[in-house]
């Protein structure tokens, strides 16, 4: 039984998120049609390279990025990028779920809202801060608990 709620549970929130999954699948074809590759990770599809990888990873400051994610999905600007971006997009993927077709729409506003008030509307947005701290939390775990220096005798 709990694993069929469990399933069960999995399923609405992809449902709950879809509209915005569509929206990336969408984008992500177009990268796949530019050169891209995708593979799926952890329930995402990921999203890499092409044409539009090359093209977002040489943006200058503030319109390049590694990573973004629309739903389920993760457009990176390459292979690289996925893998160090990873536990910090998956962040994102989950404020998907809580938050469904609203998360854009609340996404814009924190970044909006911050602006208004003489902050970056980047890095003081809500949700970004949730991811940073949640990455921060997940390498600090996956880290050994103690390095201790070999003596010297």
């Amino acid at each position: 039984m709990r694993i069929f709620l469990s399933t069960i549970s999995k399923l609405i929130t992809y449902i709950w998120a879809s509209p915005n999954t569509a929206l990336g699948i969408l984008l992500g074809f177009v990268m796949l049609a530019l050169g891209g590759k995708v593979r799926i990770v952890g329930g995402v599809a990921e999203f890499h390279g092409g044409w539009v990888g090359n093209f977002f990873a040489s943006r200058p400051h503030p319109f390049c990025f590694g990573a973004i994610t629309i739903g389920h999905v993760i457009l990176g600007t390459c292979h690289n990028e996925l893998s160090a971006l990873r536990a910090h997009e998956h962040v994102h993927v989950r404020q998907y779920e809580r938050w469904g077709i609203f998360f854009l729409p609340a996404y814009a506003l924190s970044s909006l809202w911050e602006v208004c008030h003489g902050r970056n509307g980047y890095w003081n947005n809500c949700f970004e801060k949730q991811a940073y701290a949640e990455e921060a939390k997940q390498k600090l775990q996956a880290s050994p608990l103690s390095e201790a220096p070999n003596e010297a005798s």
